[in-house]
């Protein structure tokens, strides 16, 4: 259902450039700091870069992994190794059972 407020079309350069830009300043800044300070940087900028959309974006503590809720599907996202696929609900959740069935 559309919301009128999450974006249909992700633009996914935009993303994976603003995204990956945020990993690597993670990862320069807990080379000097503490994790929980980065954190907080890196926090900020995803608010700085998604605003109001910031709920539709969930993500790993160390900010590597990323997954964004359009309308229509499910940006997934790994930050270190530039890996980006676009999915549904249904596939993601298809998956997770058929993988916790095998264990």
């Amino acid at each position: 259902m559309d919301d009128g407020i999450t974006p249909r079309d992700l633009k996914i350069d935009t993303i994976r450039e603003g995204l990956r830009g945020i990993r690597k300043r993670y990862l320069e800044c807990v080379s000097s700091r503490k994790k929980e300070v980065c954190y907080a940087v890196a926090a900020n900028e995803l608010i700085s870069m998604f605003g109001s959309l910031m709920p539709r974006v969930i993500h790993d503590p160390e900010v590597r992994y990323y997954i964004l809720h359009g309308v229509d599907q499910l940006l997934v996202y790994d930050a270190d190794m530039d890996r980006l696929k676009l999915t549904t609900i249904e596939e993601v959740v298809n998956a997770v059972f058929n993988f916790s069935h095998k264990s």
